[in-house]
């Protein structure tokens, strides 16, 4: 399945948005000395990047007529 969009295809959001959270936490982790892992970065940063991984989703997914839609999903996940 070489070259299919992972979040075209997926049926799965919530792991989408884990897999695009943990990956943008690794590539951040890349520029520390002392790395922490996805597994052990806490709940509060992954709060924070899994909302941050939401966002990027629906910029990329959504169209602007959706956008308060939108908005009210990223608060709910959120809480």
């Amino acid at each position: 399945m070489a070259g299919r969009c992972r979040l075209c295809t997926s049926n799965d959001e919530d792991a989408v948005i884990e897999h695009v959270a943990a990956y943008m936490w690794e590539s951040r982790m890349e520029r520390v000395e002392d790395r922490t892992p996805w597994d052990d970065a806490g709940a509060t940063w992954k709060t924070a990047f899994r909302e941050m991984a939401l966002a990027a989703k629906q910029a990329l997914t959504i169209s602007p007529l959706h956008a308060v839609e939108a908005d009210a999903q990223l608060t709910d996940k959120a809480a």
